[in-house]
């Protein structure tokens, strides 16, 4: 992300205006202000502008002139899109690695599987569940060894990210399916496949788990 290396403040005001989109403190095609974010932080007006800035390079805000930044609607269609992209990438990454997934590897996995199990027992909320389920994707991705198909299935999963907020939203933790995503079931059965050396399996679990988002 182009935000990496940039100053405090810039990363400041970027990082709470991306929660507010998500958690919908802001609500598709309401129009946020440099002087509202200049006030709200008592910052310059450099700062701002350089976050809204990049919050327009990822299409989460699109400037309107003399108005102000408006928050993007992600439309089913663009779901399905980043979906389809985002499946193709991972299955990609998951052939081209599966291979150099060593028993340590698939220990390191299942670590991670438990270890966001029990954090799921304390933090259930979509936007908890999502952060995990990115964690273990980007994981398994890692070990492609690819740094630009990464960085590309990275992109992919940060845009997708309001996705799974706007489509899980209202539910409850004790929602049967907001249990099931909280369980990470999927991914465990993963793991089994890849200690059972089943490519094919894999595969099939890794496209159902995508497809939940669609």
């Amino acid at each position: 992300m182009a935000l990496q290396n940039s100053k405090p403040l810039t990363r400041k005001v970027y990082d709470q205006v991306y929660s507010d989109v998500i958690n919908g403190k802001y609500s598709s095609e309401d129009i946020i202000t440099e002087s509202r974010l200049v006030h709200e932080f008592g910052v310059s007006k450099s700062p701002v502008r350089e976050a809204l800035i990049e919050l327009c390079n990822e299409d989460i805000l699109r400037s309107i002139p003399r108005l102000g930044y408006m928050v993007v609607q992600i439309t089913p269609k663009q779901i399905r899109e980043l979906a389809e992209a985002r499946q193709a990438l991972e299955i990609y990454m998951l052939e081209r690695s599966f291979h150099m997934l060593t028993d340590e590897v698939i220990a390191e996995l299942e670590r991670l599987n438990h270890a966001n199990r029990k954090d799921a027992e304390i933090h259930g909320a979509p936007m908890d569940n999502w952060k995990r389920n990115m964690t273990f994707h980007l994981q398994l991705a890692s070990y492609a060894q690819n740094q630009v198909l990464y960085g590309l299935l990275e992109q992919i999963l940060r845009k997708l990210t309001r996705a799974t907020t706007q489509h899980f939203s209202g539910y409850d933790r004790d929602n049967p399916l907001m249990k099931e995503r909280s369980s990470g079931a999927r991914h465990f059965e993963f793991v089994e496949a890849c200690k059972n050396r089943d490519l094919a399996y894999a595969k099939r679990v890794l496209e159902v788990d995508i497809d939940s988002l669609r």
